[in-house]
């Protein structure tokens, strides 16, 4: 069978696996996917676990309602438990949970300010492979040590139905010549994009590794492929040439694809007993200079985290440049005309391209009561892929109050400006957990 033939097979079946539908994407992570995320680090950072895995935790058995507005255009960088804005509903139920080798997680979310209401987001069958699963799914992805939303791939963007293998264990390999990388992690995926035209239907490849060499150092590295499309070369060869990074020797009928690459590193330090210190940063490239990235991207982030007597609060601060060297550049590409987007929402940071931020936040988790607040002020460029030129500012927060053991109730406020002025948002909303 023809490549392009099973190419348009894959993709038709990614399609149904998404429902159809593509939803837009308000912020990056959730209030409950960064107290997830800080649990899991202050496990790490004390030595209790290597800390190397940050797939985000699956969505929890039960009915979510949500009810409320949104803001379209400015960079919310904390996400409702919908992972959107508006008014909705979110349900999931586990199946099987893994423990002999078969995961099914069934999801189902609808809003009011979807293009169009449905989607499967939260579903996933996986098989235990290996040191890992291969699997195929409906979920987001947040690939990198930031609270704000990541270079290259964030949950910011809508869910993006794939198939793939990824690594749950956390050793380390066996061999000596690679021991020294301690434990690891890894994912690779390929999955479809929704909402383009120009070509339509093109995929998404992603991978990335984790390693863990020191106990206090945590370093990643990132690649992602926009390939293929309607009209566009989808043979083996092609793939390939994109697999190996040679894209930007060709003319635009022949090249395989855009691409992104990066690193990430993430050290940590004890400061005193039960607190820590971690500096971290980002780097990803719109190019490729001598097979490393070029025309790059920054991030750079520290944070101090406390535990006592069962409660934890995280404080932290964050400088996401996202200009590629020049303005016009970052997440755009010649070929894929609606840029490294799903759905018209950019794949990397919340706030679009030709962006520049400056962010502070804090999380708290004190059991049944939780909360997240983070405010930033910057700038966006007269080319700013989603936001009015100018100065741009805002807060945004979340409150949650676990009422009972099997219900939790919160709000979520938004407020910022950009050049074309202020807008605000707020939600409610109920969450009824089973096992």
């Amino acid at each position: 069978m023809p490549l392009l033939t099973r190419s348009t097979l894959l993709h038709s079946a990614l399609a149904l696996l998404a429902g159809a539908a593509t939803l837009p994407a308000q912020a990056g992570l959730s209030l409950d996917q960064a107290l997830a995320r800080h649990q899991q680090l202050l496990a790490a950072d004390a030595g209790a676990q290597p800390g190397v895995t940050e797939a985000l935790p699956p969505v929890p058995n039960g009915i979510l309602l949500v009810g409320g507005n949104s803001i379209d255009r400015l960079p919310q960088l904390l996400a409702s438990p919908l992972g959107l804005g508006g008014s909705g509903l979110r349900l999931a139920h586990t199946l099987a949970d893994g423990r002999e080798g078969l995961t099914v997680r069934l999801g189902l979310l609808g809003s009011d300010e979807a293009a169009r209401h449905w989607t499967l987001e939260g579903t996933e069958l996986a098989l235990r492979a290996g040191p890992g699963e291969a699997y195929a799914s409906v979920q987001r992805r947040h690939w990198g040590p930031s609270w704000t939303g990541s270079l290259i791939l964030d949950a910011a963007a809508p869910a993006v139905a794939a198939v793939g293998w990824r690594k749950t264990s956390t050793t380390a390999f066996e061999t000596p010549w690679l021991a020294w990388l301690g434990p690891w992690n890894a994912d690779f995926f390929i999955g479809g994009l929704a909402g383009h035209t120009q070509p339509a239907h093109p995929y998404l490849v992603g991978m990335r590794l984790q390693i863990q060499p020191l106990p206090s150092l945590q370093l990643g590295a990132s690649r992602t492929l926009q390939w293929g499309g309607r009209g566009r070369d989808q043979s083996f060869s092609s793939f390939a040439r994109g697999l190996l990074g040679r894209d930007n020797q060709d003319d635009s009928n022949t090249q395989p694809g855009n691409q992104l690459a990066g690193f990430d590193a993430r050290w940590h330090t004890s400061i005193a007993q039960s607190q820590q210190l971690a500096i971290y940063g980002q780097l990803t490239g719109e190019d490729e200079a001598d097979y490393l990235p070029g025309k790059n991207m920054k991030l750079a982030g520290l944070e101090w985290s406390l535990q006592s007597a069962g409660h934890s609060l995280r404080l932290f601060v964050e400088r996401a440049n996202v200009v590629a060297g020049l303005p016009g550049v970052a997440y755009r590409h010649h070929i894929y005309l609606q840029g490294y987007t799903q759905d018209g929402r950019p794949l990397g940071h919340p706030a679009g391209g030709d962006t520049k931020l400056t962010s502070v936040g804090a999380v708290l988790d004190m059991g049944n009561l939780s909360g997240e607040l983070v405010a930033y002020d910057g700038r966006a460029e007269p080319t700013a892929q989603r936001l009015v030129a100018g100065s741009v500012s805002g807060v945004n927060a979340a409150l949650a109050w676990r009422a009972r053991s099997d219900q939790t109730v919160g709000l979520n406020l938004w407020s910022g400006r950009d050049g074309g002025g202020r807008d605000s948002a707020a939600q409610l909303w109920w969450q009824y957990a089973w096992r």
